[in-house]
């Protein structure tokens, strides 16, 4: 008989909800607080509610399986699969259509909202001419002083470079000087490569986060039945150094999203597919 463990239970939780916002899937774990169900779930696992959550959190934080302290969870059998996907897809239903989660996900929304970089209007070749003449007359002015403390050879072998600074000073100044066509092209370009990535994660963070908290919700649902309808259960298997592995090579190399939702079996799928599917026909 297969048993249902913690790690099935985690791989239910995230290939149902794949790619939700993490710390919102864990806020849905915390609050299963007064339900007979879930109080039931911690003894049947030998652990504290606490420890359980912090086991999950840590699990969905850290994207590796947490299991320490689970001391019963071989003991669970198969077929409470399905009441526990049942209950938790339920609960998961209720928690994202309420007012908290909009709350929670408005914050996480504005917080990955990107900064517009600073309003800056490219200057003037003559702005920028006399940037640089000072520039280079401030540097002239530091050399000599240090000058003073040098040694005759030294400053014979400094002059060579002040008389190059002063010729800068005059090419600056002259007015078809291509040195400062250079300067202002590049500060033009870098404005507007600024204000083209800025706008450009505008776009994506746009797409990312939807104004609309029932896109992101119809998203989230959309890539979980597009990835599972494409899960072969019957996949053979066969244990390679201790692990098992997939039979067929192009199912080995799958994402870890299809593997996912493939551990947690058909028995899982054939609980969530009709849930989901009536989710997305609701949400249109």
């Amino acid at each position: 008989m297969r048993l249902f463990t913690l790690n099935r239970l985690l791989l239910l939780l995230r290939a149902f909800m794949i790619t939700l916002v993490i710390m919102l899937v864990m806020h849905i774990i915390c609050s299963f607080t007064v339900n007979k169900f879930t109080d039931d779930l911690w003894k049947q696992l030998g652990i504290s509610q606490q420890d359980g959550t912090e086991n999950i959190k840590t699990s969905f934080l850290n994207n590796y399986f947490q299991y320490y302290g689970a001391r019963n969870a071989k003991n669970i059998a198969t077929g409470n699969r399905a009441a526990v996907a049942k209950d938790l897809l339920g609960y998961c239903k209720k928690y994202v259509s309420s007012e908290a989660f909009k709350t929670e996900y408005e914050k996480l929304r504005l917080n990955a909202k990107p900064a517009e970089p600073e309003k800056k209007t490219v200057r003037t070749k003559e702005e920028i001419r006399k940037e640089k003449i000072k520039e280079t007359e401030d540097a002239i002015k530091k050399m000599e002083t240090a000058m003073k403390d040098m040694t005759p050879d030294m400053q014979k072998i400094m002059k060579s470079s002040l008389e190059v600074y002063e010729q800068q000073i005059k090419d600056y100044k002259d007015p078809k000087n291509q040195m400062i066509e250079i300067y202002v092209s590049a500060e033009k370009f870098e404005v507007e490569r600024q204000q083209k990535n800025y706008e450009e994660q505008y776009q994506h963070w746009v797409n990312d986060y939807p104004a609309d908290i029932k896109e992101i919700i119809r998203k989230r649902l959309q890539h979980y039945m597009g990835i599972a309808s494409t899960i072969d259960f019957n996949a053979a298997l066969v244990e390679k150094n201790h692990k098992m592995i997939f039979v067929k090579p192009a199912y080995e190399s799958k994402p870890s999203d299809w593997k996912m939702i493939f551990r947690a079996g058909r028995e899982i799928y054939d609980v969530t597919k009709p849930f989901v599917q009536q989710w997305l026909n609701e949400l249109k």
